[in-house]
């Protein structure tokens, strides 16, 4: 369920590859793993170009794209979608508004989907029959999870 971002910065030595998951992020620079530096505020430390070891921050903001910060400067590792894709895609979020901290946990697991789907499909009409059957999937999980929950409390 891993996702990988093959990529090169300038300054930086050789490819780097960014793999990625629900609970893991990983970064390789010329098939060796970079150990991360820091929990809160996680840092790499990176070859540059002259040998040296320099710092590299990878960032997943709420516009879910991963973003390289190096040098200063911020380099998008996905495409950043249109306005009206990132509406139609965060449908599921709308949860958050029905279900408190566990809709919102449904919401973001279905909007995380419809984004990353988005990015691959370019015709808005299934990008838009994606999202709403997603939407709709995640509504229902979401009814049936909170049901099955009061069941076991009442039981």
């Amino acid at each position: 369920m891993a996702k990988v971002l093959n990529f090169t910065v300038e300054g930086v030595q050789g490819d780097l590859k960014l793999e990625y998951g629900p609970f893991k992020l990983r970064l390789y620079q010329d098939g060796r793993e970079v150990v991360r530096q820091g929990r809160f505020n996680p840092k790499y430390y990176v070859t540059n170009t002259n040998g040296e070891q320099e710092e590299m921050k990878i960032v997943y903001g709420f516009d879910f794209v991963h973003v390289v910060m190096f040098r200063g400067r911020k380099i998008d590792l996905e495409e950043r979608l249109s306005t009206r894709e990132y509406i139609v895609g965060g449908l599921p979020v709308l949860l958050i508004l029905l279900g408190g901290l566990l809709g919102a946990l449904f919401g973001v697991v279905g909007a995380t989907f419809n984004y990353n789907y988005m990015r691959q499909e370019k015709s808005f009409v299934k990008q838009l029959l994606v999202s709403l059957g997603v939407s709709v999937f995640c509504y229902v999980a979401y009814f049936v999870f909170a049901l099955a929950i009061q069941l076991m409390i009442a039981g």
